[in-house]
């Protein structure tokens, strides 16, 4: 047995005919069929799709060296290892199998804008549907060879473009998916959605936050619109939605939540920053319960709760009475009430 085979994380690459291994660009079915032989039925299987500015082909910016890696990246304060935070194991199956999708999400702007008439980003937000495609491929290949397992997804910024545009595609549906800090708009999503071809439909957690106000506005300046005055997902989808739920992390009253029911969640230090919805203090602890199927969140219990059912306006948070001591004592009040 090869060591690649010992691990309970396999590393893939959106190739041009196909999702391949990262390793060494070979089909992944066989490789996925032996792993997943190996992990108990009670284990999740998450695929992990980061976001704008890594790509697989770049040294320096493969995903598999930095978010996907089993180790922090102390240097970098925006690098967090995702398996380590969702509670994986490099070698052990009982925890689960996690799968690291990796797709080129980078380009220069000017040179972009030349060849092409539209900067860098914008290429990378319409080449995200098309490596959809390739997701969704690899997750009807899991669904092949274990036909009774389910996928859970978990993507951040750009690569909820990539989650989203899979749905119409695949034979069957992933079961959970976790977007934080989509960079796509509501009608796409709403579009997506209403695309999807099976019966079974994904419970999907849609992470906001105010943290994010100046991604999600730099979103809509430069991601092409599909109609005037689209909005990103930053702001919820905009309208109920079967198996959809908004939640702004970043709302004292759910981190009060959330700490209530045992996961220490810290207070987002920073006015802006689109990568604290996964370096954030608690905040992998978060998903990990949802995709792990930890008793109590389900979308089903979360509506119950009236802090997850509101979304505060773009830049709310800077208004000059939100001072972070004010929001530490909103926090410490929303505790209180629910202890009284």
């Amino acid at each position: 047995m090869s060591g690649a085979e010992t691990m309970a994380y396999v590393g893939i690459a959106a190739g041009p005919s196909g999702p391949c291994l990262a390793s060494t660009g070979g089909s992944p079915a066989a490789h996925l069929e032996r792993l997943i032989s190996r992990t108990p039925e009670n284990a999740p299987i998450v695929i992990l799709v980061h976001g704008y500015r890594y790509d697989p082909g770049r040294r320096t910016a493969d995903p598999q060296r930095h978010i996907y890696a089993f180790r922090d990246v102390q240097s970098c304060r925006k690098i967090r290892s995702w398996p380590l935070g969702l509670g994986f194991s490099r070698h052990g199956f009982e925890t689960g199998l996690c799968i690291g999708f990796g797709w080129p999400a980078r380009l220069p702007h000017v040179e972009t804008l030349l060849r092409r008439g539209r900067t860098g980003f914008s290429q990378v937000y319409a080449d995200a549907a098309r490596h959809g495609a390739g997701l969704a491929r690899l997750i009807d290949m899991i669904h092949r060879v274990a036909p009774q397992r389910r996928v859970e997804i978990l993507a951040h910024s750009l690569g909820a473009r990539v989650a989203l545009s899979a749905l119409p595609l695949v034979a069957r549906a992933p079961g959970r998916i976790i977007l934080l800090g989509a960079a796509e708009y509501q009608s796409a999503a709403l579009s997506a959605l209403g695309a999807i071809r099976t019966t079974e439909r994904p419970e999907i957690y849609n992470v906001t936050a105010r943290f994010n106000d100046l991604y999600d506005a730099m979103f809509e300046t430069f991601a092409p619109k599909r109609a005037p005055g689209d909005r990103a997902l930053g702001q919820g989808l905009g309208q109920t939605a079967e198996n959809w739920l908004d939640i702004q992390i970043d709302r004292p009253d759910v981190t009060a939540w959330i700490n209530e029911r045992g996961i220490p969640l810290h207070r987002a230090r920073a006015r802006f920053c689109h990568w604290s919805f996964y370096t954030r203090g608690g905040a992998l602890d978060v998903y990990e319960a949802i995709l792990r199927r930890r008793p109590g969140w389900d979308i089903e219990t979360l509506r119950m709760a009236p802090c997850f059912r509101l979304q505060d306006s773009r830049w709310s948070h800077l208004r000059p009475w939100r001072s972070p001591s004010s929001e530490l004592q909103e926090i410490d009040a929303a505790q209180g009430l629910r202890e009284a």
